[in-house]
Formats: structure tokens, C-alpha cells, sequence
């Protein structure tokens, strides 16, 4: 069916029972959102939120203790979809004594792909590899394994990218190359749902985002919903006092009348100027600002 998200999650809970047996922690708390078709959803939350849990829980990995789970209108352990997703974990897993080229080959091999040596040489291209793909992965950073598991979620030319944590252990640059080639394959009609740490990576390429603390949902909307709100100004006036310059941030309520008394009083104003809201300001916000 045309108007069926790539995904849905659904009144999702999920616990754990405690190590001795004595009743259960609550990592997920009766959670409810969607990936629409084409769409970048952030994923954001403090170490400790739910993100991964519910993550696994999409994959399959993890079975939910309540509520439903929907890919494409069908249940995540479906053959059918699995083919459909591409995956990169936070901490992705492999077997050192392979390389690259011998890892993408035996994992085409597995998944029933057609593409030969000559497409997962454009890949590893692609993904910052091709000086290494007769290298050892037990030689490989933290960053390299996260550029394999690029090109490993690449490879079958997903429908839907999950990807937990995917820029960790990245430079400023190859953090870009990752967005453009998320962009990249976001172009191509490939949904994404990006897990990440780095709220300037999702503030930069995501329609929308989800936020997450103590396994609850706190907020969810389009970065424009949840950058917009009352409009906020800044005013920069010349302290009497020190001399220095000191800022004042209002809203536009507020803004005239400011102005008004700055002037009645002889205060010097430099600059009158909008406060953008960042998303950090929102999670911060919506998190309370601490660990849950």
C-alpha cells in the first residue's frame, strides 16, 4: 500500500528482567512514531534513554515486551523486509581475520546479492576504503570499522537505513562525508532513521527528530516545529558599569519596550538581532538538561 510508513512504532515497551530475578527495569516506556517515505528522523536521547533498546526491538533483535511494530506494513522477523534495511550498529562486530573486499563478498554471498569484485570496489570507494581493502580488519580504528559498516549497509541498496550512532569515532571530515552520503542515498528515496549523539549532524540533514529520556518520549516533530515556538530576540547593549558589551535575549513581546528604556536610560545599543533556538536548546529543554 502506497500510503504504509517504512516504519511505525507503536505504544512500543520493552523490560528487562533484573539480574537476580527480582521483578524488571523499564527500558522503553509505551513509545509511538513513524518513519515516513523519504523522510531523515534524528533520533536523540541521553546514554541510558531507550535508543538502542528500541532500535533492536525494530530489527528483531529484541522482542518487545508490549505494543506492534510495523515495516512497510509488516512484522520486523518478515524475510522480505530484512532485504529492504540497511543497518550500521554502534559497535559493530567482525570477525578480524577478514578484509573488506573478503567481508562485503562472503555478506553478498549470505543475503543472496548479484553484485560482483568490480561493485564492492565502488563501494569501498565510496566509503573512504579503497586503500584498504586487502587490510586486516583487526588492523581497522573505531572510524574505519564505522566507514565498513557503511558499506556494508549500503551493499544491497536499502529501502530503510537504521543507523545507531553511525558518525562515533569519526574526524569533522569524514563526519561530512557520511551526511553527504546519507543525503546522497536519501536522494536515491531511501528513508533514514539516525540515532545520534551529535545534534548538529541531525539539526544539519533531518526533517524531523524524536526525543527520548528515561525510555519515554519527551518530544517529536519537524526541526521546523521544534526550532520554532516564540520568537526570541537578542539585544546587545554597552554595560555602564564595566563598559563591555552584555547581552539580553527576550521575546518579541518584550523586544519594544526594551528598546524604549535602553534608550530613556542612555544605554548604547550595538545590535538588535533574532535568537535562533538550536536543537541542543530543545533536547536540553525537553530533557531537562540531565541524565535520566
Amino acid at each position: 500500500m502506497a500510503d504504509v510508513h517504512p516504519l511505525q512504532v507503536m505504544e512500543l515497551s520493552k523490560r528487562f528482567p533484573r539480574k537476580r530475578g527480582l521483578g524488571s527495569v523499564q527500558a522503553v516506556s509505551s513509545i509511538s512514531f513513524d518513519v515516513r517515505q523519504g523522510e531523515i528522523v534524528g533520533f536523540i536521547g541521553h546514554n541510558g534513554a531507550g535508543k538502542t533498546t528500541t532500535i533492536k526491538c525494530i530489527l528483531g533483535l529484541l522482542k518487545a515486551s508490549e505494543g506492534k511494530i510495523s515495516l512497510w506494513g509488516s512484522a520486523p522477523a518478515d524475510s522480505d523486509v530484512r532485504k529492504r534495511i540497511g543497518y550500521i550498529p554502534e559497535s559493530p562486530d567482525y570477525d578480524d581475520s577478514f578484509t573488506p573486499m573478503e567481508y562485503l563478498s562472503m555478506f553478498a554471498s549470505m543475503r543472496g546479492l548479484s553484485g560482483k569484485d568490480t561493485d564492492w570496489m565502488k563501494l569501498l570507494k565510496r566509503t573512504g576504503l579503497a586503500r584498504w581493502e586487502t587490510t586486516r580488519i583487526r588492523q581497522f580504528s573505531k572510524g574505519m570499522k564505522q566507514r565498513m559498516s557503511l558499506a556494508v549497509a549500503l551493499q544491497s541498496n536499502p529501502d530503510l537505513l537504521i543507523m545507531d550512532e553511525p558518525t562515533g569515532g569519526l574526524d569533522p571530515i569524514a563526519r561530512k562525508e557520511f551526511r553527504d552520503i546519507i543525503i546522497e542515498e536519501n536522494k536515491r528515496g531511501t528513508s533514514v532513521f539516525l540515532s545520534s549523539h551529535i545534534l548538529s549532524d541531525v539539526e544539519t540533514i533531518c526533517n524531523r527528530a524524536v526525543i527520548l529520556a528515561g525510555g519515554k518520549l519527551v518530544a517529536e516533530g519537524s526541526l521546523k516545529e521544534l526550532l520554532g515556538g516564540e520568537k526570541l530576540y537578542r539585544i546587545t547593549v554597552i554595560s555602564r558599569r564595566t563598559g563591555e558589551e552584555v547581552e539580553e535575549i527576550m521575546p518579541e513581546a518584550d523586544l519594544q519596550s526594551r528598546i524604549d528604556s535602553l534608550r530613556k536610560d542612555n544605554l548604547p545599543i550595538v545590535k538588535v538581532e533574532m535568537a535562533l533556538k538550536s536543537l541542543e536548546d530543545v533536547f536540553l529543554s525537553a530533557t531537562g538538561g540531565e541524565e535520566q
